[in-house]
């Protein structure tokens, strides 16, 4: 087997990390970014906090705080239009996976004739845009690390990816203080975003010696630090360990990639507006059950990963079983919801599983996977 190690981004990882933006910019000999985040970061005080360090640092900045969740296409291409018009140097992203998307997304199209809708997919020959420094406010996303970013499409109410090294950040800083006041529902959300990354990189067809380890890496530090961040969202211990997982499940999946799970989380929250982490967990059980048929020895990684101990001579079918137990008893303890908890009908849930099946993330399932199995697994999820 050959294999192809893609995407590191080189980080700066510590509490007071942020408190070097200014610096790590001036280093870089940028002059002039434009700073993109949602309102939320103001009125928590992080955005200011990153400007003020920029003013000290002589850096000119032009704010960009409409990011909304699952960022779309019109969004992106208004921020664009600034960036070109300010003449930016570079893009400090701050905030969740939303602000990154919106970020990356932007980026593509400063060199890029819009709309982004034209640059779905893997793209190899766009032109550059600026460097990306990506500062995280969530441990889930891992998209400082990635080079694809999510869009929401509006006139055909779906989502889909750019996948380009144009949406590489070009530095990350990874300051676990600034996910201190994440409430225990987004740490949760957030948290098994980063757990599915890592699950389904394991278990997908493109995974690879590398991607496995920081997988299984990843899983290990979730199960021990999540709940404690979840219960004590002041516990900065666990706030950086979660950083850790977030990041290394990021790289992970930029090396192997997502498969159904994220498929039919894209589905979901493209339909009934889920957030994404939360519509990624759903069926993340039953997603893992199915590819126990062929991965079993991965799913029994996972298993080991969560504390699950599997029999030396345990069959494909009890392999899968057991990860679909210990999965949703994990998910379970942090309170994510089940899909009937949701307010979404059976009915209306059941009319999108076709087009999970046309989701790009299909392509990388462990093996073939029809609507009617997608239809069984939507099913079994429902309301366990």
């Amino acid at each position: 087997m050959i294999t192809t190690y893609k995407v590191f981004v080189p980080s700066v990882i510590g509490s007071g990390s942020s408190l070097r933006t200014g610096l790590e910019l001036k280093q870089l000999n940028i002059k002039k970014v434009l700073v993109v985040y949602d309102e939320g970061m103001k009125k928590v005080g992080i955005s200011d906090k990153i400007l003020n360090n920029l003013e000290a640092a002589g850096i000119e900045y032009i704010v960009f705080d409409k990011v909304i969740p699952d960022p779309p296409d019109t969004t992106v291409e208004e921020g664009a239009k600034i960036a070109r018009e300010s003449e930016i140097e570079g893009i400090v992203a701050i905030g969740g996976g939303s602000s990154m998307d919106t970020a990356k997304g932007i980026n593509v199209l400063i060199n890029n004739k819009p709309p982004i809708s034209k640059y779905l997919g893997v793209q190899e020959g766009l032109k550059d845009g600026v460097p990306i420094i990506a500062i995280p406010t969530t441990s889930g996303t891992g998209s400082e690390t990635t080079n694809m970013a999510v869009i929401s499409l509006t006139k055909l109410n779906k989502k889909d990816s750019v996948v380009s090294p144009v949406c590489i950040p070009k530095l990350a800083i990874l300051d676990p203080e600034l996910t201190l006041g994440l409430p225990p529902n987004m740490t949760a959300a957030t948290g098994i975003d980063a757990l599915a990354h890592a699950v389904e990189s394991l278990t997908g067809a493109h995974s690879n010696p590398l991607s496995d380890a920081l997988s299984r890496e990843s899983i290990r530090l979730i199960h021990k630090w999540l709940p404690v961040a979840y219960e004590d969202g002041s516990n900065l211990e666990a706030r950086e360990f979660m950083m850790y997982a977030s990041n290394y499940a990021g790289m992970a999946f930029t090396n192997a990639l997502v498969h159904v799970g994220h498929s039919i989380g894209h589905t979901l929250g493209a339909n009934f507006h889920i957030p994404h982490g939360i519509a990624c967990a759903l069926v993340l059980p039953e997603v893992m059950e199915y590819a126990s048929k062929t991965e079993y020895k991965k799913v029994a990684m996972v298993c080991e990963a969560l504390g699950h101990e599997i029999k030396e001579n345990a069959t494909p079918e009890e392999i899968g079983q057991g990860a679909k137990k210990v999965l949703r008893n994990f998910i379970k303890s942090l309170d994510i919801p089940n899909i009937k908890e949701l307010d979404i009908k059976l009915e209306d849930l059941l009319k999108v599983a076709p087009a999970v099946t046309q989701d790009s993330g299909i392509a990388l399932a462990p093996y073939r996977i029809t609507t009617k199995q997608v239809t069984e697994m939507l099913k079994s999820a429902y309301n366990a």
